[in-house]
């Protein structure tokens, strides 16, 4: 398949899906590019692509990455080809499955959290700590107490997918497999378990998804959640500790990212967390 990688293609294939960042094509019979939309195409890959590598030879489920292509002035990633439904395509068909997907979604991220990040993704804490101190979206009267809760925390060395949630996993026929690396930093596994959480909770539904997802998706949220937890598997004491902590920390990024729909209830559980944090012995 690599030697396919070299050779020209001169058009892009079906359109296989996308999001707010990029855009997913066929790009030959066995591979896939994804390439980033107009107004993201400086955005640098090397992060994406070198986490990416970095769990796939360590053994995850995640598609071979071949390199790096500009096609029309976009920039992109070429990779291995998986054919199967994501997870959120899969509830939305089959509602009853719910506990099972979200189930293996927790499994497949318990394994990523034990994988050493590669040179390469940007550090969690500190891209933490820059968006707190300095985004317009988050509170005045919290950002201190989140600065304070940042400093209790470990930076860590564990790759962090970051958008780990049903949608980036998709179910083919040779098993499960992760996708979208795109936002991967170098962490603490429990950020990004943190993170998960908040999105099976209370995130909005990517572009594309549709309206009968999204009806299942809100009515599914706790039971989608638990299933998680369960594939995941018990935290220890001091995991448990550092969640608590994280928490109102990854909500405050994500109030950073400006999602109308989600504010006001990202505001309730900002509050709520920080409470919650405060409660954890430094």
């Amino acid at each position: 398949m690599a030697a396919d990688f070299d050779a020209e293609v001169e058009t892009l294939g079906e359109r296989l899906g996308g999001g707010r960042m990029a855009e997913v094509f066929e790009f030959g019979e066995e591979q896939v590019i994804k390439l980033l939309r107009p107004e993201w195409s400086e955005t640098s890959l090397d992060a994406e692509i070198a986490a990416q590598r970095a769990a796939s030879n360590a053994g995850i489920p995640a598609p071979a990455v071949f390199g790096e292509r500009t096609v029309a002035g976009r920039r992109g990633i070429v990779m291995e080809r998986v054919r199967g439904l994501d997870g959120l395509t899969a509830i939305d068909r089959k509602p009853w499955r719910v506990w099972a997907v979200g189930s293996m979604v927790g499994v497949l991220h318990r394994e990523l959290s034990r994988v050493a990040a590669p040179a390469g993704p940007p550090s969690l804490k500190e891209i933490t700590e820059e968006r707190v101190s300095n985004s317009p979206h988050v509170p005045d009267v919290a950002r201190a107490r989140l600065l304070r809760i940042l400093g209790q925390l470990p930076s860590g060395d564990r790759i962090c997918h970051m958008d780990f949630h049903p949608g980036n996993i998709i179910e083919g026929e040779t098993g499960s497999r992760i996708i979208d690396f795109a936002n991967a930093m170098s962490g603490d596994p429990m950020a990004d378990y943190a993170k998960s959480l908040i999105l099976l909770k209370a995130g909005e539904a990517p572009p594309g998804t549709t309206a009968w997802a999204r009806t299942l998706i809100r009515l599914g949220r706790g039971l989608a959640a638990r299933a998680y937890r369960s594939g995941y598997g018990p935290l220890t004491a001091e995991e448990h500790q550092r969640l608590l902590l994280w928490q109102p920390l990854i909500i405050a990024v994500r109030l950073d990212e400006a999602i109308v729909e989600e504010r006001a209830r990202m505001l309730r559980m900002l509050s709520r967390s920080l409470r919650a944090a405060e409660t954890v012995s430094p």
